[in-house]
Formats: structure tokens, C-alpha cells, sequence
């Protein structure tokens, strides 16, 4: 019998799991050739699951320099991205075809001459130029590099910092103060940064790291006297992972912090909360606008902060409820925490009344949102009963 029901089990499963696995991560080629170059660069263009189908929708960019890296990032990303975007938003990813002997040359051109940027000129007037001629790119751009490529991300960040809005940074080889990023990092990190900046970086104590830690906490030492608030950095100098593991823990590290401000509320106690709802606001604002291109909601930050002042000041909370709904005046469960509120504090039936207009807020939701906004309303209508 317990056969049989495995066998029922399985049956209703295998359809929902059932995907064209070669859709899943659709590949495409371009190619770029710098000036001077004798041959093209070319750069596989790894697109989201459904991006042909999503015709309306543009999509955050991630640039790797190492060619064997595309399997590990497209394969993660799809993963962490294809259940509702979370924690990864969807994203284009661009890796190297394959090695490039002239390309290599220029990165070592830049070792011996640090103010030699054409490496730079070449991956942002070529490839991600090309890139946002070709796809829909949204404007927001991750570099992701390893080792010497990981170096090359913090001479990136401090010698032209608009190329891209997020830098993860695994095992980078500072020693020897590759590029002169160690000397020039106490002046350029206070640069002011056109938007917002993200950092992650991180390194262990395999051999091939542990000629690169000090230098590595030297680079952490002068993040941490910067004032630049428009940088936010996050740093771990005692992964205990394989060096092999590196650049994918940090990569999954780095996606995780970068993303947590659009699935993670900011909680009552935050340092931006306790500043109150205006700064809340404006923290949101500041997101939609400079990183993510499109409205990240405070609702959630603002419902957290009114039901922290519920019991000592319940009529700052209706303040603060009351000011979610009008932000988000088609926000069913905006309305739904104003009525619950009023309700907490016993007028019941300006609850009913609130409750009524969240449920005809919930008829563009699905039904069991729907279903959930009529059992409020149901409960507040027997509480008028009694």
C-alpha cells in the first residue's frame, strides 16, 4: 500500500517539477573588438528563464571575467532566483567565452601601469555598452570577480566607481599593492559615488590566500575610517571554507546581503526607524531610485514601526497606519492593519468600516487573500454582535 500512495505521490509531483532544463538559462554570443585588438572578444550573454516572454521587464546585470564561472553563477542564479525572485532578482549574467591572450595582456599592462585604465575603457565602452544597446538592462551592475579578478573590482571601485553599483569580491590579490590599490584607497574611497555603492568582499587562510590577508585587512582598515555613507560594505577575513569554495560562498553571501533591504522589513529598533516614518521614506526612496529603478515599498518598515508604539502610544500607531494607507491607498493589508488597530484599541466599528474597504481592495488578489480579508471583516461584524 505504502507503495502505491509513493507511487500517487510522485505522479502528482513530477508534472509541476517538469522544465526544459536547456530554457532554463538560454545563452547567447557577442562579441566586442577593442581598438587596436587583432581579433574579437567574445562574451557569453546569459539570460533569465522567460526573458523573451517578459517582454516589459528590464533586468540587473552581473559581470564575471572568468570564463569557467558561467555554469556556477547561471546555475545559482536560476536557483535562487526562480521561486518569486527571492533572494536573487533576476539578472543578466556576462562571462568570458573563452580565454583571451590580448584581453590578458592589457590586464597585465594595468598591473605595470596603474593609470593605464583601458582595461576599464574596454569592459565599460565595449561590453556593457553593447550590452545595454542590445538587452534590457535596467541599469544596475554587479561585478563579480575572484583572485586577481577580485583585485581588479576594488581598483574598479576606487578609480571609476560609476562603472558598477555592486562589487563581490572574493580573495583578492592585494599583495604587492596590485594597481596601487592599497595606496590610493585612503583618498578615493571618500570619492562621492553618483548613487548608492555596495561591497562585499571576503578571504580565507588556504595558501594561496594567506599572502593576501594582511593586505586585505589593510583595504578592510580603510573602509571602515571612510565616511562615505553612500558606500555600504560587508567583509569576512576568516571564511572557513576550500579556497575553491570561494568565489561561490561569496558569491551567495554577496547576493544575499545585497538583496536583503527588498525582502527583509527594517525592524522597529533600526537605526533608520527610530529616526521615524519621514526617514523611513526616505530610506525607500532612496532605493527605488538609485538602486533598484523601480518603487520599493515601505509599507511593511512603517506597519512594523506603528505596531512597535501599539501599547505605549496607541494613537501615534493610527498616525502611522493612517499614513500607510494613504501611501498606498490600493494596499488591502494597509487598510487590514489600520482596521485591526482600530479594533485593538476597541472602536470596532470604524474597523468594520475600514475592514470593508480592504476587502474590496483584494479583489485584484487571488482568493485566498480575498478569502482572508472577508474572515476579518466577518470577525469584526460578530464582535459588533456581541
Amino acid at each position: 500500500m505504502k507503495y502505491i500512495l509513493l507511487l500517487i505521490l510522485l505522479s502528482i509531483s513530477i508534472p509541476c517539477l517538469a522544465v526544459d532544463i536547456e530554457a532554463l538559462n538560454p545563452i547567447e554570443t557577442i562579441e566586442v573588438k577593442p581598438e587596436g585588438f587583432k581579433s574579437s572578444i567574445k562574451y557569453n550573454i546569459t539570460l533569465p528563464h522567460k526573458y523573451n516572454e517578459n517582454s516589459d521587464k528590464n533586468y540587473f546585470v552581473l559581470f564575471d571575467m572568468h570564463p569557467r564561472s558561467q555554469p556556477f553563477i547561471s546555475g545559482m542564479h536560476d536557483w535562487l532566483s526562480h521561486n518569486g525572485e527571492w533572494p536573487w532578482l533576476k539578472t543578466i549574467v556576462i562571462t568570458p567565452a573563452d580565454y583571451n591572450s590580448e584581453f590578458a595582456t592589457v590586464f597585465k599592462d594595468l598591473v605595470a601601469n596603474p593609470s593605464n585604465q583601458r582595461i576599464l575603457d574596454i569592459i565599460q565602452q565595449g561590453i556593457l555598452k553593447k550590452v545595454d544597446e542590445k538587452y534590457r538592462t535596467n541599469g544596475y551592475r554587479i561585478f563579480n570577480g575572484f583572485m586577481g579578478n577580485g583585485a581588479l573590482g576594488l581598483y574598479t571601485l576606487i578609480n571609476r566607481p560609476s562603472m558598477f553599483d555592486a562589487y563581490l569580491i572574493a580573495s583578492p590579490t592585494l599583495n604587492n599593492d596590485f594597481a596601487r590599490v592599497l595606496t590610493d584607497a585612503p583618498t578615493k574611497l571618500g570619492a562621492q559615488y553618483d548613487g548608492m555603492k555596495f561591497l562585499y568582499m571576503a578571504i580565507g587562510n588556504h595558501n594561496y590566500e594567506k599572502s593576501h590577508i594582511d593586505s586585505f585587512k589593510k583595504f578592510e582598515n580603510y573602509l571602515a575610517k571612510q565616511n562615505n555613507t553612500k558606500l555600504t560594505w560587508h567583509s569576512n577575513n576568516s571564511e572557513d571554507h576550500y579556497y575553491m569554495s570561494r568565489p561561490i560562498v561569496t558569491l551567495l553571501n554577496g547576493i544575499e546581503a545585497l538583496f536583503d533591504d527588498i525582502h527583509h522589513d527594517l525592524s522597529a529598533d533600526s537605526e533608520i526607524s527610530q529616526r521615524g516614518v519621514e526617514a523611513i521614506i526616505s530610506y525607500y526612496d532612496k532605493l527605488s531610485k538609485h538602486k533598484y529603478g523601480f518603487e520599493i515599498s515601505a509599507e511593511g518598515s512603517l506597519k512594523s514601526l506603528a505596531k512597535s508604539k501599539e501599547t505605549q502610544n496607541p494613537n501615534e500607531a493610527i498616525e502611522i497606519y493612517t499614513k500607510v494607507t494613504e501611501l498606498y491607498p490600493d494596499s488591502a493589508y494597509a487598510h487590514a492593519s489600520l482596521a485591526k488597530a482600530f479594533a485593538d484599541q476597541g472602536d470596532v466599528k470604524k474597523a468594520t468600516n475600514i475592514q470593508s474597504i480592504a476587502l474590496e481592495k483584494s479583489k485584484s488578489m487571488s482568493q485566498w487573500h480575498q478569502n482572508k480579508h472577508q474572515q476579518y471583516l466577518d470577525e469584526f461584524k460578530n464582535m459588533l454582535k456581541d
